[in-house]
């Protein structure tokens, strides 16, 4: 008897490539008009950025956490998602690159941020002083964005080894 051998071509069809690059013309153009809104009008450009971005970031933890989960039950029922699950979660680290446009913002984002005399609330003025020497601090806000960042990243390599995308780093 001998073994029929029967060769796939799994590449994506010609239609694809050219979607890609329409795609990609279509992102810079939009990335341009957005740079130019950020100086016209930049309050509506870090709210609308940020939403984007904790949009992006909640698909990329989400994925993690959808993955973390597989893991912990051992179940065969992620393993159709778990290639797309890491390749979402992959995105952390260009995210974290995405985070300091949030940081250049917070001023117009967080009213926290804020000097108080600007606040015309009296209640809310009262209520920001109490907190705003403890909590909710620009350093202290930084420091525990970079703070998590740093926990994911460090997740996103760990659970490859598990999922056995990456053979495990052998200290020399």
């Amino acid at each position: 008897m001998s073994a029929a051998t029967l060769h796939l071509d799994l590449t994506a069809p010609e239609i694809v490539k050219k979607i890609s690059q329409r795609s990609l013309v279509v992102g810079v153009i939009f990335a341009v008009i957005s740079g130019a809104l950020a100086f016209i009008r930049p309050d509506e450009f870090f709210r609308a950025y940020l939403l984007g971005f904790m949009c992006w970031l909640g698909v990329a933890l989400g994925s993690m956490a959808i993955l973390m989960i597989r893991h912990l039950t051992g179940g065969g029922w992620g393993t159709v998602i778990r290639r797309i699950l890491g390749a979402a979660m992959r995105t952390l680290p260009l995210l974290a690159a995405l985070f300091i446009p949030v940081i250049f913002g917070i001023r117009r984002l967080y009213i926290w941020a804020q000097p108080l005399d600007n606040i015309a609330d009296k209640h809310l003025r009262e209520h920001l002083e109490q907190i705003t020497h403890t909590y909710l601090t620009w350093n202290g806000f930084v420091i525990r964005a970079i703070f998590y960042f740093a926990v994911w990243n460090v997740l996103v390599p760990a659970l490859e080894v598990v999922q056995g995308n990456r053979p495990p780093q052998r200290a020399q």
